[in-house]
């Protein structure tokens, strides 16, 4: 029996629906539990939802927003550390609910951000198949449970991460329209006032004239609101002198000692209760190391994998390659292959977090899917997307948390092994990327490019 490719999207379709049914319910009835340590030996469903909505109480009292433990709503959060125009805008939404309410609210409007990610890329194809696989790409995976399962705001970057290359990908394909145009500076702005993981890509979307406008706009927006909202007492009620900010933020280590929730016993300090925490915070806590199971990022993997603390020049790295690359393909010759070449940094540049950062947890996984997802969607796919989408795929499904939930979670060796199916198929795929972006930039051609605001056509 020949089945036409129509019948099976259809049939994609009722499985990836029949999953996702089985996967929303199991925030009730924890039917998938046992595929997490968090679901399993910890209580912690909600607590990272919890502190956005005690930071907009907190702001309503007169309080800090970073205050977080000052107040009691939902039965325990994690520190807030967003930027404080988020639960300004996410506060007042979910302030009628009771917090538990409060948290499916907040549960069905991530479902609903995710769904709105996977629309936005399977749009642009017209294959049935392919359409569905990216539904089930980008809901579906076991990265999306545990965001949902903890509350956390991961969706609205995954969101901005999907405007942001579905935009540049259609500026490859059509040029600069105004509604690519718009796409793309919502994309920023949504990571900008949430989790500002775009702050990578920045440099290069500013050397491409075809992005230049709207990522400028975008800054002058973000600049101006967080200025405000830091310099405005009624804004930020527990601040401090831009004396001590800046003396702060030169001394990273100073911020690592003293700002610390992990180290100073989850003591949130007036420091600490400044909006500028934000800030400060990426500068002086990005290289901490947290040896937790629940922790994914590359810097955990080979401390653990070496037994020693690895050199911290060494998570330097890739950030240095995403700048030499922006720099590289703003003086590509032709035009098609310098904005195939940028969009493949980009989509580089988004997984930093992963490579550089210390703390990375399981559902920050989540933002891998958006690459995979437009890939698949290309007419002609090449090994090389082939191969990402793969990866992707693994990173899709189960940990090996699964496989070895009756080891003891105690010993390094079963944290390191447990950060295998995570974090080597991330490294792959980022370095996948960007020896594409190399190979793309070479077959381009290089030349001394024009003064920044010309751009012959090519």
């Amino acid at each position: 029996m020949n089945i036409t490719r129509a019948q099976g999207a259809k049939l994609l379709w009722i499985v990836t629906a029949l999953w996702l049914i089985v996967m929303l319910a199991s925030l009730y009835t924890g039917w998938l539990g046992g595929f997490f340590f968090d679901s399993t030996h910890a209580h912690v469903q909600g607590i990272d939802f919890f502190p956005v909505e005690r930071a907009f109480l907190n702001f309503t009292a007169g309080r800090s927003q970073y205050d977080t433990f000052a107040i009691a709503y939902g039965p325990y959060a994690t520190w807030f550390l967003y930027h404080p125009a988020l639960a300004l805008v996410l506060g007042p939404l979910l302030a009628p609910f009771k917090p538990w309410m409060a948290y499916a609210v907040w549960t069905t409007i991530s479902f609903a951000l995710m769904a709105a990610s996977a629309w936005f890329i399977l749009r642009r194809t017209q294959d049935p198949v392919r359409r569905a696989l990216v539904a089930l790409l980008m809901l579906g995976g076991f990265p999306v449970y545990i965001m949902l399962f903890v509350g956390n705001v991961q969706a609205l970057l995954v969101l901005s991460i999907t405007l942001v290359l579905v935009a540049v990908d259609a500026v490859r394909e059509e040029g600069p329209t105004r509604l690519n145009q718009r796409l793309l500076l919502a994309g920023l702005l949504l990571s900008l006032f949430s989790k500002p993981a775009v702050f990578a890509m920045l440099p290069l979307l500013l050397m491409l004239h075809e992005t230049r406008r709207a990522t400028l706009k975008a800054l002058v927006i973000y600049i101006a609101v967080s200025f405000l909202l830091i310099a405005i007492p009624g804004f930020n009620p527990v601040s401090m002198s831009w004396d001590q900010r800046i003396l702060l933020a030169t001394h990273p280590n100073l911020i690592l000692q003293t700002m610390n929730v992990y180290t100073n016993g989850f003591q949130v300090t007036p420091a600490m209760q400044d909006n500028s925490v934000h800030w400060l915070a990426m500068i002086g806590l990005s290289g901490f190391r947290f040896q937790h199971i629940d922790v994914y990022s590359l810097p955990t993997f080979l401390d653990g994998l070496f037994h020693t603390l690895t050199p911290a020049a060494l998570y330097r790295i890739p950030a240095i390659l995403i700048l030499v690359m922006s720099a590289v393909v703003w003086f590509v010759r032709t035009r098609a292959a310098r904005l195939e070449a940028a969009l493949l940094v980009l989509m580089a540049s988004s997984l930093l977090v992963f490579l550089s950062y210390g703390l990375v947890w399981e559902y920050h996984y989540t933002g891998v899917f958006p690459l995979a997802a437009l890939l698949l969607v290309r007419k002609h796919l090449i090994k090389l997307d082939w191969s990402i989408v793969v990866l992707s795929a693994i990173v899709w499904l189960p940990s090996l948390y699964f496989a070895l939930s009756t080891q003891d979670a105690s010993q390094l060796w079963v944290e390191t092994l447990l950060r295998l199916d995570r974090v080597v198929p991330m490294l792959a795929i980022f370095c996948l990327l960007l020896v594409r972006a190399v190979q793309i930039a070479s077959e381009g051609g290089l030349r001394p490019r024009p003064a920044l605001g010309r751009d012959p056509a090519c």
